[in-house]
């Protein structure tokens, strides 16, 4: 039983639902007879340890949880740019970010998945999750100057990935 407390917010909780079920959008996405929900992931989350924390600051950090049974959470969602042909690469704007897509035959499939949270008087108030290993955050203005920076260059390197039709 984890001694971590994980809350998520109604907000949260409509941005999370990207992350579920069949949808066109690029990244990773839980596999609906593991996770049909965000309610489901809650249950396993508040009910698991995480495998490894990665600090991102004082209060803010990422989990990294595994099945313990092999099973696949889902799809990962994210690779190194350099290992998707240049041709294969597109670009779409969502939510006012300019992503890079790699279009793949398949999807990889993970038995891991991430939680970021941010640490409340109330737990872990969960900002997002998704199958895979850590990702940072797109970069946008208001971030800390060496966040931002570190944001920015990981989105150099990497890109989302979306099964081509």
């Amino acid at each position: 039983m984890s001694s971590l407390r994980f809350i998520l917010s109604a907000k949260r909780h409509d941005h999370m639902l990207r992350h579920f079920g069949e949808n066109s959008l690029a990244g990773s996405h839980f596999n609906s007879t593991m996770f049909a929900s965000p309610q489901e992931l809650m249950l396993f989350i508040n009910s698991n340890a995480p495998i490894s924390t990665q600090s991102h600051s004082e209060k803010k950090a990422a989990y990294l949880f595994q099945t313990k049974d092999g099973r696949a959470v889902g799809t990962h969602g994210i690779a190194s740019r350099n290992t998707v042909p240049t041709k294969d690469i597109v670009h779409e704007k969502r939510e006012g970010y300019l992503l890079y897509i790699g279009l793949v035959e398949e999807l990889p499939i993970t038995t891991q998945f991430c939680v970021i949270a941010h640490e409340t008087d109330e737990g872990l108030s969960i900002i997002t999750a998704f199958p895979g290993n850590y990702a940072r955050p797109f970069a946008q203005k208001g971030q800390p100057a060496k966040e931002y920076a570190l944001n920015k260059q990981f989105w150099a390197e990497h890109v989302l990935l979306r099964k081509k039709s």
